[in-house]
C-alpha cells in the first residue's frame, strides 16, 4: 500500500461555500480523513468574509465550492494569496476556459469540475497540497535564477571597471574581484555593486 505524499489528518482547512450547500457532505468526509475544519464561510450571505477568514484562521489549506467562481471572488482570492500563498482547492459546477485561467492565475492549486465526489475529496486534497508544493519550488528557483543572473551581471560590470582603470585582463580583474570579497568577508556581488557605485560617484558628469 502506497503511503501518501503528504499527511491530510490534522490539516487545518477552511471551507468557503458560494450556495452549493454541500458543506455538511464536506465537512463529514473532512471528518472521515481527520482533517481540521477551521471554519464554514458563508460567501451568499458575507461575499467579503474570505480575506478577513483566511487571515484570522490561516488555515493550511482552503477549500471553496461554488456553481462558478465571480471576478470578484477571484479578486479577493488573487490579493490574499499574494500576501500569504496557500494551497486552494476550488469545486465548481462549470467554468470557462477564460475563468479557468483567471482561477490559476489567481492562485488556486486544484481544479475540480462538474460536482464533489466525496470518496475523491482526499485524493484531491493531496492533489493540492503536491501541486502548491510544486509551485512555490518553481517560484523559488525562478527568484533564485534571476538573482543568480543580477548578481553575474554585476560581477562583470565590475570586472569591466577594473580592466578599464587597472589595465588589467579579464582573468586577472576577475582574480582581484574575488580577492576583495574573500578578504571583506564578502559575496563577490556585493563587492561589485560597491565598486560600481564608486565608480559612478568619482566619474565626471
Amino acid at each position: 500500500m502506497n503511503t501518501p505524499l503528504f499527511a491530510l489528518p490534522g490539516l487545518r482547512v477552511l471551507l468557503a461555500d458560494a450556495g452549493q450547500r454541500r458543506s455538511p457532505v464536506i465537512r463529514l468526509e473532512l471528518i472521515r480523513l481527520r482533517c481540521q475544519l477551521v471554519d464554514v464561510i458563508d460567501l451568499v450571505a458575507q461575499p467579503d468574509a474570505l480575506p478577513v477568514a483566511l487571515e484570522r484562521l490561516a488555515p493550511e489549506l482552503l477549500l471553496i465550492d461554488c456553481e462558478q467562481p465571480t471576478p470578484e471572488l477571484l479578486a479577493q482570492l488573487g490579493e490574499s494569496l499574494q500576501r500569504q500563498p496557500r494551497p486552494v482547492l476550488l469545486f465548481a459546477e462549470q467554468m470557462t476556459a477564460e475563468q479557468m485561467r483567471a482561477a490559476l492565475d489567481a492562485g488556486i492549486s486544484t481544479l475540480q469540475l462538474a460536482g464533489l465526489p466525496p470518496q475523491r475529496l482526499g485524493a484531491l486534497l493531496q492533489l493540492a497540497l503536491a501541486r502548491f508544493e510544486h509551485d512555490q519550488t518553481l517560484q523559488r528557483d525562478l527568484r533564485q535564477t534571476q538573482t543568480q543572473l543580477a548578481e553575474r551581471k554585476l560581477v562583470e560590470r565590475a570586472r569591466g571597471i577594473l580592466m578599464r582603470e587597472q589595465g588589467l585582463d579579464e582573468e586577472a580583474a576577475f582574480q582581484r574581484l574575488r580577492q576583495l570579497a574573500m578578504d571583506g568577508g564578502q559575496t563577490m556581488a556585493a563587492v561589485a555593486m560597491r565598486l560600481i557605485d564608486a565608480d559612478q560617484l568619482l566619474r565626471p558628469r
